[in-house]
């Protein structure tokens, strides 16, 4: 089974980049990875996550942890930040040219410039921890620019986050042949006792999670929703 490692750049103590509005850099990494991984596990995939809520993780640490679990692929995500305020467009970094991890990079960034409409920063190289010190081929998503005002209003909604993690996906998809389009799994199901029972009937069209991305699965449903997945049933069974 392919694994894949996914790195919410920041996190805990440290807050990243921050916008003027307040918004913080590790929260739209985190809330992006959490997206991803739902949709990566939708597809069959195995992830391992550097950091999946507030925590303080060193660069060290989140690459020993890839090169512990043997991952396949390495997706760290960030947002870019700049002394302007006009600083606009979306980019994918590699170590160097010539290997999967630039075939890899190749496959995400249309994704995320289709995705988003920011203007194509294009595939840059760095010489950045995470890239160099992972063995698996690793790219480094630079999700627009929080110092700019307009991209930050964006990267504080839900949509916009869950368009990205989209968009990493559909990227990552085509390069190791997968659907393109998955269902998403809510992040709060994790570890409930009707996980594997939600997991079936999102997979199903039956159910699905609500436009915040959560699922609420403590939640009681109201008469309307079970109408909803009780016509679904009966489509189905039609």
């Amino acid at each position: 089974m392919t694994k894949i490692g996914i790195d919410p750049g920041h996190g805990g103590s440290d807050p990243g980049a921050v916008a003027a509005s307040g918004l913080q850099e590790k929260d739209v990494t985190l809330a992006v990875g959490l997206d991803l991984r739902s949709r990566l596990q939708g597809a069959g995939l195995e992830v391992v996550m550097s950091r999946t809520g507030e925590a303080d993780v060193s660069l060290s640490d989140r690459a020993q942890l890839f090169n512990r679990e043997q991952v396949d692929l390495v997706v760290s995500l960030h947002v870019n930040s700049a002394d302007t305020t006009t600083a606009n467009y979306v980019s994918t970094f590699i170590l160097a040219p010539g290997g999967q991890a630039e075939k890899i990079a190749h496959a995400i960034q249309p994704e995320l410039v289709a995705a988003t409409g920011w203007p194509d920063g294009g595939i840059r190289e760095a010489n950045f921890f995470i890239l160099r010190q992972t063995d698996a081929p690793a790219v480094l998503v630079e999700m627009g620019f929080i110092s700019n005002p307009a991209t930050a209003s964006l990267l504080a909604t839900a949509a916009t986050r869950q368009s990205l993690g989209r968009a990493i996906y559909k990227g990552l998809a085509a390069y190791l042949g997968l659907p393109p389009d998955v269902p998403v799994v809510p992040a709060d199901i994790q570890g409930n006792w009707a996980e594997a029972a939600i997991r079936r009937v999102i997979a199903a069209g039956i159910m699905a999670g609500y436009p915040d991305g959560s699922f609420r699965p403590d939640q009681p449903a109201t008469r309307a929703e079970l109408a909803a997945a009780l016509d679904r049933i009966l489509a189905r069974l039609k």
